[in-house]
């Protein structure tokens, strides 16, 4: 495992995170690892849902190029915004901005 693993599975668990509000989001790159496209924040998702949480957020994953994802956690949706910075980095501050927007409508802050 990785210091990752360790805080993951080991310390979140371990804190109270009931009804607290989590906003998740991913960076990757959907060309090259296009099976396992932000998986990481698909994990994240479910330890941070396991834990009680509430997670804000979800996006399309239209637009996207990947064969599949961890972060996809309903069909056609990622659990927060992902970012490809090797290959859509064009699109990624229009993404963030829309995010913001839509955490606020969804009284995350």
């Amino acid at each position: 495992g990785t210091s990752w693993d360790q805080w993951l599975y080991k310390t979140l668990p371990s804190l109270n995170l009931k009804d607290k509000k989590v906003a998740i989001f991913g960076c990757g790159d959907q060309e090259s690892y296009s099976d396992y496209y932000c998986d990481a924040a698909g994990e994240l998702y479910d330890c941070f849902v396991k834990a009680g949480c509430k997670v804000y957020g979800m996006t399309s994953t239209e637009g996207y190029n990947h064969q599949s994802s961890k972060a996809e956690v309903e069909s056609g949706k990622f659990c927060g915004v992902m970012f490809d910075e090797d290959n859509q980095y064009d699109l990624s501050e229009e993404r963030a901005k829309k995010w913001v927007e839509q955490l606020k409508a969804e009284g995350f802050f």
